[in-house]
Protein backbone atom coordinates (compact mmCIF):
# COMPACT_ATOMS: atom_id res chain seq x y z
CA UNK A 1 0.00 0.00 0.00
CA UNK A 2 2.83 2.48 0.84
CA UNK A 3 4.37 1.99 -3.29
CA UNK A 4 0.47 3.05 -4.36
CA UNK A 5 0.47 5.59 -1.78
CA UNK A 6 3.54 6.89 -3.02
CA UNK A 7 2.45 6.48 -6.63
CA UNK A 8 -0.73 8.80 -5.96
CA UNK A 9 1.34 11.63 -4.38
CA UNK A 10 3.40 11.94 -7.59
CA UNK A 11 0.35 11.71 -10.04
CA UNK A 12 -1.01 14.32 -7.81
CA UNK A 13 2.38 16.72 -7.95
CA UNK A 14 2.56 15.49 -12.00
CA UNK A 15 -1.19 17.01 -12.39
CA UNK A 16 -0.10 20.26 -10.47
CA UNK A 17 2.83 20.65 -12.60
CA UNK A 18 1.00 20.19 -15.80
CA UNK A 19 -1.74 22.24 -14.90
CA UNK A 20 1.04 25.17 -13.99
CA UNK A 21 3.92 24.61 -16.97
CA UNK A 22 5.44 27.82 -16.15
CA UNK A 23 6.53 26.64 -12.58
CA UNK A 24 5.38 26.04 -9.08
CA UNK A 25 7.06 26.65 -6.28
CA UNK A 26 7.55 23.86 -3.76
CA UNK A 27 5.13 25.69 -1.40
CA UNK A 28 2.64 25.93 -3.40
CA UNK A 29 2.94 22.62 -4.77
CA UNK A 30 2.60 21.44 -1.00
CA UNK A 31 -0.85 23.63 -0.92
CA UNK A 32 -1.64 22.74 -3.89
CA UNK A 33 -1.64 18.57 -2.97
CA UNK A 34 -2.05 18.80 0.56
CA UNK A 35 0.96 17.26 1.62
CA UNK A 36 3.93 18.28 3.53
CA UNK A 37 6.48 20.44 2.08
CA UNK A 38 9.33 18.03 2.48
CA UNK A 39 7.52 15.07 1.13
CA UNK A 40 6.94 17.14 -2.15
CA UNK A 41 10.54 17.74 -1.86
CA UNK A 42 11.41 14.12 -1.76
CA UNK A 43 8.92 13.69 -4.50
CA UNK A 44 10.07 16.19 -7.39
CA UNK A 45 13.81 15.51 -6.28
CA UNK A 46 12.69 11.11 -7.73
CA UNK A 47 10.42 13.10 -10.28
CA UNK A 48 13.81 14.97 -11.62
CA UNK A 49 16.04 12.50 -11.50
CA UNK A 50 13.70 10.12 -14.10
CA UNK A 51 13.04 13.50 -16.06
CA UNK A 52 9.46 13.86 -15.57
CA UNK A 53 9.85 17.33 -14.05
CA UNK A 54 12.44 20.09 -14.29
CA UNK A 55 13.27 22.25 -10.67
CA UNK A 56 15.03 25.08 -11.00
CA UNK A 57 14.85 28.90 -9.99
CA UNK A 58 11.55 29.14 -12.17
CA UNK A 59 10.28 26.33 -9.94
CA UNK A 60 9.47 22.93 -10.65
CA UNK A 61 7.53 22.60 -14.48
CA UNK A 62 7.60 19.80 -16.82
CA UNK A 63 10.62 17.96 -17.70
CA UNK A 64 11.51 16.84 -21.32
CA UNK A 65 10.54 12.91 -20.05
CA UNK A 66 6.99 14.13 -19.16
CA UNK A 67 6.76 16.05 -22.45
CA UNK A 68 8.40 13.38 -24.41
CA UNK A 69 5.67 11.29 -22.76
CA UNK A 70 2.96 13.19 -23.80
CA UNK A 71 3.89 13.95 -27.52
CA UNK A 72 3.41 9.85 -27.94
CA UNK A 73 0.25 10.21 -29.66
CA UNK A 74 0.35 13.33 -31.43
CA UNK A 75 2.84 15.29 -33.36
CA UNK A 76 4.45 17.95 -30.87
CA UNK A 77 7.42 20.10 -31.96
CA UNK A 78 9.79 17.66 -29.79
CA UNK A 79 8.26 14.54 -32.07
CA UNK A 80 8.89 16.74 -35.33
CA UNK A 81 12.58 17.75 -34.79
CA UNK A 82 13.92 14.31 -32.95
CA UNK A 83 14.99 12.34 -36.18
CA UNK A 84 17.08 15.68 -36.45
CA UNK A 85 18.03 15.62 -33.05
CA UNK A 86 18.97 11.65 -33.51
CA UNK A 87 20.80 12.17 -36.71
CA UNK A 88 23.13 14.45 -34.38
CA UNK A 89 23.60 12.26 -31.39
CA UNK A 90 24.85 9.53 -33.75
CA UNK A 91 27.05 12.19 -35.36
CA UNK A 92 28.87 12.87 -31.86
CA UNK A 93 27.34 10.67 -29.16
CA UNK A 94 27.22 13.11 -26.85
CA UNK A 95 24.50 14.54 -25.60
CA UNK A 96 21.90 16.27 -27.34
CA UNK A 97 19.07 18.71 -26.04
CA UNK A 98 16.42 20.61 -27.59
CA UNK A 99 16.00 23.28 -25.57
CA UNK A 100 13.70 26.23 -24.91
CA UNK A 101 13.09 29.74 -22.99
CA UNK A 102 11.20 30.24 -19.61
CA UNK A 103 11.61 33.32 -18.29
CA UNK A 104 15.71 33.73 -18.01
CA UNK A 105 15.97 29.85 -17.95
CA UNK A 106 16.53 27.51 -20.26
CA UNK A 107 14.14 24.86 -20.06
CA UNK A 108 14.49 21.43 -22.07
CA UNK A 109 12.10 20.13 -24.49
CA UNK A 110 13.52 16.63 -25.62
CA UNK A 111 17.21 15.00 -24.92
CA UNK A 112 19.42 12.11 -26.36
CA UNK A 113 21.89 11.04 -23.34
CA UNK A 114 25.76 10.71 -24.71
CA UNK A 115 25.96 6.83 -24.71
CA UNK A 116 29.78 6.73 -23.55
CA UNK A 117 30.92 6.04 -19.87
CA UNK A 118 31.86 9.54 -18.73
CA UNK A 119 28.71 11.70 -19.84
CA UNK A 120 27.72 15.47 -19.40
CA UNK A 121 24.15 15.62 -17.62
CA UNK A 122 22.42 18.30 -15.54
CA UNK A 123 22.35 17.91 -12.43
CA UNK A 124 19.17 17.46 -10.20
CA UNK A 125 18.27 20.38 -8.50
CA UNK A 126 20.45 22.64 -10.94
CA UNK A 127 19.49 26.11 -12.01
CA UNK A 128 19.66 26.71 -15.66
CA UNK A 129 20.13 30.60 -16.33
CA UNK A 130 20.45 30.99 -19.99
CA UNK A 131 23.24 33.45 -20.46
CA UNK A 132 25.00 30.57 -18.98
CA UNK A 133 24.50 28.06 -21.38
CA UNK A 134 24.95 27.55 -25.09
CA UNK A 135 21.20 26.63 -25.81
CA UNK A 136 20.90 29.15 -23.70
CA UNK A 137 22.49 32.00 -25.59
CA UNK A 138 20.86 30.33 -29.12
CA UNK A 139 17.67 31.45 -27.09
CA UNK A 140 18.80 34.87 -26.13
CA UNK A 141 20.12 35.46 -29.68
CA UNK A 142 16.84 35.24 -31.12
CA UNK A 143 15.68 38.07 -29.03
CA UNK A 144 16.71 41.80 -29.40
CA UNK A 145 19.75 43.24 -27.20
CA UNK A 146 16.97 45.67 -25.30
CA UNK A 147 14.65 42.32 -25.02
CA UNK A 148 18.05 40.71 -23.22
CA UNK A 149 19.02 43.64 -20.76
CA UNK A 150 15.11 43.91 -19.45
CA UNK A 151 15.26 40.02 -18.87
CA UNK A 152 18.23 40.53 -16.53
CA UNK A 153 17.20 43.92 -15.91
CA UNK A 154 16.68 43.35 -11.83
CA UNK A 155 19.36 40.47 -11.30
CA UNK A 156 22.53 40.78 -11.45
CA UNK A 157 24.21 37.69 -13.61
CA UNK A 158 24.85 34.96 -11.59
CA UNK A 159 28.33 33.72 -11.42
CA UNK A 160 27.91 29.98 -11.39
CA UNK A 161 31.42 29.39 -12.31
CA UNK A 162 34.65 31.45 -12.54
CA UNK A 163 34.18 31.12 -16.22
CA UNK A 164 30.87 32.43 -16.15
CA UNK A 165 29.76 35.60 -18.45
CA UNK A 166 30.57 38.17 -16.03
CA UNK A 167 28.04 41.33 -17.47
CA UNK A 168 25.45 42.28 -19.54
CA UNK A 169 27.79 44.06 -21.60
CA UNK A 170 29.91 40.99 -22.12
CA UNK A 171 27.00 38.62 -22.80
CA UNK A 172 24.99 41.41 -25.99
CA UNK A 173 28.61 40.80 -27.36
CA UNK A 174 28.74 37.32 -27.71
CA UNK A 175 24.99 37.05 -28.70
CA UNK A 176 25.52 39.51 -31.42
CA UNK A 177 28.17 36.97 -32.95
CA UNK A 178 25.89 33.77 -32.63
CA UNK A 179 23.57 36.51 -34.46
CA UNK A 180 25.67 36.83 -37.29
CA UNK A 181 26.06 32.87 -37.43
CA UNK A 182 29.01 31.86 -34.88
CA UNK A 183 28.48 28.92 -32.66
CA UNK A 184 27.23 29.52 -28.76
CA UNK A 185 29.81 28.12 -26.28
CA UNK A 186 29.30 27.39 -22.81
CA UNK A 187 32.85 26.65 -21.84
CA UNK A 188 32.27 25.51 -18.23
CA UNK A 189 30.30 28.65 -17.56
CA UNK A 190 27.43 26.55 -16.39
CA UNK A 191 29.43 23.73 -14.50
CA UNK A 192 33.49 23.13 -14.00
CA UNK A 193 34.33 20.11 -16.02
CA UNK A 194 31.02 20.35 -19.04
CA UNK A 195 31.66 22.12 -22.11
CA UNK A 196 28.60 22.84 -24.52
CA UNK A 197 28.20 24.22 -28.22
CA UNK A 198 24.69 25.56 -29.41
CA UNK A 199 22.68 27.24 -32.03
CA UNK A 200 19.23 28.82 -32.40
CA UNK A 201 16.67 27.16 -34.66
CA UNK A 202 13.88 29.05 -34.76
CA UNK A 203 10.75 29.51 -33.93
CA UNK A 204 7.61 27.44 -33.51
CA UNK A 205 4.17 28.80 -32.36
CA UNK A 206 6.34 31.81 -30.73
CA UNK A 207 8.33 28.92 -29.05
CA UNK A 208 12.13 29.79 -29.32
CA UNK A 209 14.58 26.74 -29.74
CA UNK A 210 18.11 25.98 -29.54
CA UNK A 211 20.26 22.99 -29.99
CA UNK A 212 23.09 22.19 -28.21
CA UNK A 213 25.88 19.57 -27.69
CA UNK A 214 27.36 19.08 -24.16
CA UNK A 215 30.13 17.29 -23.31
CA UNK A 216 33.02 16.47 -20.79
CA UNK A 217 35.11 19.63 -21.14
CA UNK A 218 38.68 17.24 -21.57
CA UNK A 219 36.62 16.22 -24.76
CA UNK A 220 35.31 19.17 -25.79
CA UNK A 221 38.79 20.22 -28.08
CA UNK A 222 39.11 17.00 -29.50
CA UNK A 223 35.24 16.97 -30.28
CA UNK A 224 34.77 20.44 -31.09
CA UNK A 225 35.29 20.17 -35.28
CA UNK A 226 32.93 17.17 -35.42
CA UNK A 227 30.15 18.23 -33.41
CA UNK A 228 30.12 21.82 -35.13
CA UNK A 229 29.94 20.48 -38.24
CA UNK A 230 27.32 18.28 -37.44
CA UNK A 231 25.59 20.75 -35.03
CA UNK A 232 25.30 22.89 -38.72
CA UNK A 233 23.50 19.99 -40.34
CA UNK A 234 20.91 19.38 -37.74
CA UNK A 235 20.43 22.78 -37.58
CA UNK A 236 19.31 22.94 -41.20
CA UNK A 237 17.29 20.10 -40.83
CA UNK A 238 15.43 21.56 -37.75
CA UNK A 239 14.86 24.47 -39.96
CA UNK A 240 13.91 23.11 -43.28
CA UNK A 241 11.39 21.24 -40.90
CA UNK A 242 9.85 24.34 -39.19
CA UNK A 243 9.46 25.94 -42.60
CA UNK A 244 7.59 22.68 -43.77
CA UNK A 245 5.24 22.88 -40.89
CA UNK A 246 4.66 26.40 -40.82
CA UNK A 247 3.27 26.66 -44.60
CA UNK A 248 1.48 23.27 -43.79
Amino acid sequence: MEGIQVISRAAAILREVGAQPDGLSLGKLANATGLARSTVQRIVDALEMEHLVQAGAGGVRPGWGLRRLGELPGSGISQELRGALYGLFEATHETIDLSTLSGGEVLFMDRFLSDQPERAVPAVGGIYPAYTMASGKGLLACLSNDEVAALYANTPLQRLTTHTVASIAELLAQLDGVRAGAFAYDLEEHALGRSAIGLPVGVYRDVLLSISVVMPTHRFDKQRAKVEKALLTCAERCRARLMELQAA
